[in-house]
């Protein structure tokens, strides 16, 4: 992803002023190993796990790690099959 996308996540706060970064479910154990900051929040769901974080450099520093490991949701990525794929003939 572009760094201008990452960029997009931070610009806006939920209206208790914490930063929001959507991940996929298979970042659940990459966070368990983590060490965050005091004032993270981890909203579990099934199909996205919300981290809250006040700090905008710690909001930063996670978005990049799990960028590059690809656990970054992105609404409109839970298709089945991806976009390119064949289509059946009836």
């Amino acid at each position: 992803m572009a760094e201008r996308f990452l960029r997009d996540i931070l610009s806006r706060r939920d209206p208790h002023g914490y930063y929001v970064i959507p991940l996929k479910p298979e970042a659940r154990e990459t966070l368990s190993r983590m060490r965050l900051p005091r004032d993270a929040k981890i909203v579990d769901g099934v199909d996205v796990i919300l981290v809250k974080l006040r700090s905008r450099g710690e909001a930063m520093k996670l978005l990049r790690i799990f960028n590059r490991k690809g656990l970054i949701h992105v609404e409109g990525d839970e298709a089945d099959e991806p976009l390119d794929a064949a289509f059946e003939v009836y």
